[in-house]
């Protein structure tokens, strides 16, 4: 299905990205390690994808929503980078420039919620039809879209600022990449056990 080396890299930076999120604690400037984190989803993103695909077969559109609303989801949290970038960079005093590029920064987070928030329907349904993933991670992943949405619709009109949801998305993005990634190292054991039987 996928060379076991890129499977396993897939795989582990789904681990990755969420640990460097968690280790930055928001602070995006810190070496630079908040923004490697999130590219670092690009792989994972990808990788989950094939496999939904293999799932589905021929004629599915739910693993090419899945990526793309993905690669939505996870630009708009680097664009939310940006201004706090600057912020940091440049010392902005507070004021009303401050608070602009604060609040684009806050924007463009609570934006990413809704791509997420489909990227993981997507999965759910995928998961929980084929077993593309166990079906209780598919369940989670659905629970997790709902979660997204609720948090993103709640801030948009009471610009709480606060993305529980999206901390809830990272715990969900490092459990897949651990059952992913204990799988592949599964998978070079079955075929050998396969090849045995055959050749007995």
């Amino acid at each position: 299905m996928t060379a076991q080396p890129f499977a396993r890299l897939g795989a582990a930076c789904g681990i990755l990205f969420p640990v460097g999120m968690f280790l930055t604690g928001g602070d995006y400037d810190a070496r630079g390690v908040g923004v490697t984190a999130i590219v670092l989803f690009l792989p994972f993103l990808a990788y989950l994808c094939v496999l939904l695909r293999h799932a589905e077969g021929a004629g599915g559109w739910l693993a090419q929503t899945a990526f793309a609303a993905g690669l939505a989801g996870i630009t708009l949290k680097l664009a939310s980078i940006a201004p706090e970038i600057a912020l940091h960079h440049y010392h902005v005093a507070a004021g009303t420039l401050h608070d602009g590029l604060q609040g684009t920064a806050d924007a463009a987070t609570d934006l990413c919620l809704y791509p997420l928030a489909v990227m993981l329907a997507a999965v759910a349904v995928v998961a929980i039809r084929s077993r593309a993933l166990p079906r209780w991670l598919g369940y989670w992943a659905g629970l997790t879209a709902a979660a997204l949405v609720v948090n993103g619709v709640y801030n948009l009109y009471y610009h709480s600022g606060s993305v529980p949801a999206l901390l809830l998305f990272l715990l969900w993005t490092l459990v897949a990449g651990v059952v992913l990634l204990r799988r592949t190292r599964r998978e070079p054991a079955r075929a050998a056990q396969a090849g045995e039987a055959a050749a007995a």
